[in-house]
């Protein structure tokens, strides 16, 4: 299998930018945005794939296994929804907390590679590989 790494760097480089920029300008329609283009990777239109293309950065392909990083965006999908919601129900420390949570662990992933939800992935394989004994 297969995995794009620029697409992986691109990804975080975005959560990276522009989460703290939303929070410090009081803009809840970046993280809106953002939980968009993350909760598209299971569409056919993969929004975040779309925009790095139309700004021509080129693949980097490795042999990886792409599930720990899709279950790490999933998981980053999921707290930026969380996000959201906060935000749209008027709690916007509890909103910009949790989407500058997302954009610290895309910063670790980007600056030291270590990905929180990969690791997480792996773990959760590993205890169920026990559980039932595959």
């Amino acid at each position: 299998m297969r995995t794009d790494r620029n697409q992986l760097r691109f990804n975080q480089a975005l959560l990276v930018l522009l989460l703290p920029l939303a929070a410090l300008l009081d803009q809840p329609w970046l993280v809106y945005l953002l939980f968009l283009l993350m909760a598209s990777q299971h569409t056919p239109w993969d929004l975040m794939v779309a925009l790095k293309r139309l700004l021509r950065i080129p693949p980097q392909l490795v042999e990886e296994d792409p599930r720990p990083h899709r279950f790490a965006r999933f998981l980053g999908a999921v707290f930026l929804g969380l996000a959201s919601l906060a935000l749209l129900l008027g709690l916007k420390p509890l909103g910009y907390v949790l989407a500058l949570l997302v954009a610290l662990l895309a910063f670790v992933n980007l600056a030291f590679g270590f990905c929180l939800g990969c690791f997480l992935y792996l773990h959760l394989r590993y205890a169920r590989a026990i559980i039932t004994g595959k």
